[in-house]
C-alpha cells in the first residue's frame, strides 16, 4: 500500500508538470512567430541610411535601368532573389557594346526588343553605385519605381539585401 506521502508527491509531480505543459503551449500561442523577414534596400553606406526598403522573398526580379555615359544607350540589369535570399544576376539588357557594357564571349546572347540580352547568373554579394543626374537613371522591384538620378545624384548607393 502506497503511503500518503508518496501519494502527494505523485500528485504534486504530476500537476507541475501539467502546468508547465500548460504554460509552454500558452507561451507559444501568445508569442508572435520570430520568423526572419528579408528586405531589399537601397542604403546610403557613407551616411549609414536606409533610403529605400521592400520585403523580399525568394524568385522575386528587380532591375535598374540608366543610358550609359559613352555609348549613350539603355542598359538594364536584372536580378533575382534565390532560395537562400541571395542575389543573383541574371541578364545585362544593352543596346550596344562598348567601355564599361556588359559583354563576355560565354556568355549567351539573344535579340529581344531591340536589345542584346546577354543571360548570366552570378551571385553578388551587393550591388554598388553612383548615379547622376546627367542621364535618367531608375531602380524597379514590383509596382515600385525609385529615380535614382533625383535624390540620390552624386550619392554612392549599395543595394543589398539584408535580414530583420
Amino acid at each position: 500500500m502506497m503511503s500518503n506521502k508518496k501519494k502527494f508527491s505523485k500528485k504534486a509531480l504530476l500537476l507541475s508538470t501539467a502546468f508547465l505543459f500548460l504554460f509552454i503551449v500558452i507561451y507559444f500561442i501568445l508569442t508572435p512567430s520570430q520568423q526572419d523577414e528579408y528586405f531589399l534596400q537601397i542604403y546610403l553606406p557613407y551616411e549609414d541610411v536606409v533610403f529605400f526598403e521592400t520585403p523580399i522573398k525568394p524568385d522575386e526580379t528587380f532591375y535598374h535601368e540608366y543610358i550609359h555615359s559613352v555609348e549613350l544607350s539603355q542598359v538594364r540589369e536584372y536580378f533575382k532573389i534565390d532560395d537562400h535570399y541571395n542575389m543573383i544576376a541574371t541578364a545585362s539588357w544593352t543596346q550596344s557594346f562598348g567601355a564599361g557594357l556588359p559583354y563576355e564571349k560565354r556568355d549567351e546572347l539573344e535579340m529581344k526588343e531591340g536589345f542584346i540580352v546577354i543571360k548570366q547568373e552570378r551571385l553578388i554579394e551587393h550591388l554598388n553605385m553612383l548615379p547622376s543626374d546627367l542621364f535618367p537613371h531608375a531602380f524597379y522591384v514590383g509596382e515600385q519605381t525609385v529615380d535614382l538620378s533625383g535624390e540620390l545624384n552624386g550619392k554612392r548607393i549599395r543595394i543589398q539585401v539584408i535580414k530583420k
